[in-house]
């Protein structure tokens, strides 16, 4: 397990556009050492949410109760800032992360001063395992299907929950990597 931290990041969204739909939700985790701590799940609030009818079905963010709870944006991104302070300047983790970071982005365009310009993102590391004989490919790639794989206990599509999800497979997924081979199979090895 890596000694410094990682914290690992997950948001909720209106859709699936950063320029057009609202960005909901983060969870953040620290990973240190195989250990997780300071959960944290922020809601950014909005003048207004043009939102996808399919995105708000997965996430099931009430809409209303969501801006009586959330916060103006520039709040968020200084909660942000706060956190990624108590750890250090650190790597960011998370799954599909990419599209994670497009909106954090565009909330935080500072986002790569505060943290690491590296990253890790779980989808990336499942499917060099998969390759590498290491991860069977049945389970693919997708966080639900990896949590399960893993025994990991995992309530989908809350950005906290995600993050927390995200952070035990990750270590579940270096000590795959560590380990060399799927229980109970050997490695491919082809040159």
């Amino acid at each position: 397990m890596p000694t410094q931290p990682i914290i690992f990041l997950d948001v909720e969204t209106g859709g699936n556009d950063p320029a057009t739909s609202p960005l909901l939700t983060i969870g953040l985790i620290t990973l240190t050492q195989g250990e997780l701590s300071r959960p944290l799940h922020l809601k950014v609030r909005h003048g207004s949410y043009t939102v996808q009818a399919e995105a708000m079905a997965v996430t099931g963010i009430d809409l209303v109760a969501h801006h009586a709870a959330a916060q103006p944006p520039e709040a968020v991104a200084q909660a942000v800032r706060e956190y990624a302070a108590g750890v250090g300047r650190v790597m960011l983790g998370g799954h599909n992360f990419s599209f994670d970071l497009s909106f954090m982005r565009r909330l935080m365009p500072d986002l790569h001063g505060v943290f690491r310009r590296g990253y890790t993102d779980t989808k990336l590391s499942a499917q060099f395992l998969i390759h590498a004989g290491l991860l069977p490919r049945s389970v693919g790639t997708p966080l639900e299907q990896l949590a399960r794989h893993f025994g990991i206990e995992y309530g989908a599509h809350d950005a906290l929950e995600d993050a927390q999800a995200t952070a035990k497979v990750y270590v579940k997924l270096m000590e795959l990597a560590r380990g060399g081979a799927v229980e109970g199979q050997e490695p491919e090895r082809r040159l």
